[in-house]
């Protein structure tokens, strides 16, 4: 057996394979940026970005739960209605309560069901696909309720600071973007725990035989991924300066869209930030391009369709290939004694 073992080499093996999903999606977004050079001219300005920074910041912001919730072989469908649900929390409160205690509850009340979300995957050991579908339903229609069907109003202006204010000609949300990739990043490339959520995406059963916790991981997930959304609901609930129990339809999709695009396994184990991050500025580029050459806007809808219908193809295609390779790596690696022990023994010949 050669030194280095089936693990670091399937590692190396990844690494070559991520550049090149990245180096993919950064070439369909220099092709798609040279037609607009010549079809759309004027797309080309800082106001025109700063429009689209601020339109993928709240889907960059919750794909980056999702995208721990992903690699980690988990998937929270729900975070659409939980949008709206904190969205809603956080302007009832901001009008009868107060700021800061607004922005409390929001961030809260994604984190309470995030953590519900997490302990009924683990405890029922149904699929998170179901659960969180059903979730996302109920969470949809207590949005309703909260409201009656309308939209909040009333809401101070100063809770209007946190997500309508501008930092060096950036809006406040495109900054939480950039500081959440930062963090969420270093966090799950860097440190251990980061590591034992590539493991439980990998292998649960393997993760535990290790000493991974899993119920703390898999609640500990859903979590931080109801924290990130609502604090995604209390940005844009700030941002409006109102709230809509219609926050957020739609919203799971296009986070999905970006997280798989970007090259994040939906079998979970494997993918980057940095890949999403790329699938955020094209999805951008994309949807905002159509406008500006002109077509009607329901193209745009089309074009994230066919996006996530082109991005699970490529998960699933790259899914084969693995399983291919480690199948090839498996076989090199036994020794020639256990191929003999394994072919059926030769029929004794009669004396």
């Amino acid at each position: 057996m050669s030194p280095a073992g089936p693990g670091v080499r399937s590692r190396l093996r990844f690494l070559p394979r991520v550049g090149a999903r990245n180096l993919g999606l950064l070439i369909a977004l220099a092709v798609w940026l040279v037609f607009l050079r010549f079809t759309a001219p004027f797309y080309f300005n800082f106001d025109n970005y700063r429009v689209i920074g601020l339109q993928i910041a709240f889907i960059g912001i919750g794909a980056l739960g999702t995208s721990l919730l992903m690699i980690g072989g988990n998937i929270d469908l729900s975070i659409g209605s939980m949008m709206a649900v904190c969205a809603t929390a956080a302007a009832l409160v901001a009008r009868d309560i107060g700021v800061i205690p607004a922005v409390v509850a929001g961030i809260a009340v994604g984190g309470a069901i995030g953590l519900f979300n997490g302990l009924m995957v683990w405890r029922f050991k149904i699929s998170p696909l179901i659960i969180t579908l059903g979730m996302l339903a109920v969470l949809r229609g207590i949005a309703i309720l909260m409201t009656s069907g309308y939209a909040v109003t009333g809401v101070p202006d100063q809770f209007k600071i946190l997500g309508g204010s501008r930092i060096f000609g950036l809006q406040s949300p495109v900054w939480f973007l950039f500081l959440g990739f930062i963090v969420v990043g270093t966090y799950l490339h860097r440190t251990t725990t980061g590591r034992h959520i590539y493991a439980l995406g990998s292998s649960r059963d393997a993760a535990q035989r290790v000493g991974i916790n899993i119920r703390k991981m898999t609640t500990g997930l859903f979590l931080v991924n109801g924290l990130i959304i609502g604090l995604v609901g209390l940005l844009a609930a700030s941002r409006l300066g109102t709230a809509n129990p219609t926050f957020g339809v739609g919203f799971e999709l296009e986070v999905i869209t970006a997280v798989i695009l970007g090259g994040v396994a939906f079998s979970g184990g494997e993918g980057s930030l940095g890949g999403v991050l790329i699938a955020l500025v094209l999805i951008g580029n994309i949807r905002n391009g159509i406008i500006a050459v002109g077509l009607d806007s329901a193209w745009a809808q089309v074009a994230n369709g066919a996006l996530l219908v082109v991005a699970v193809a490529i998960d699933q295609v790259s899914q084969e290939q693995r399983e291919k390779y480690r199948r090839l790596l498996a076989m090199r690696e036994r020794t020639p004694q256990e191929v003999a022990s394994t072919k059926p023994a030769s029929p004794s010949k009669q004396d």
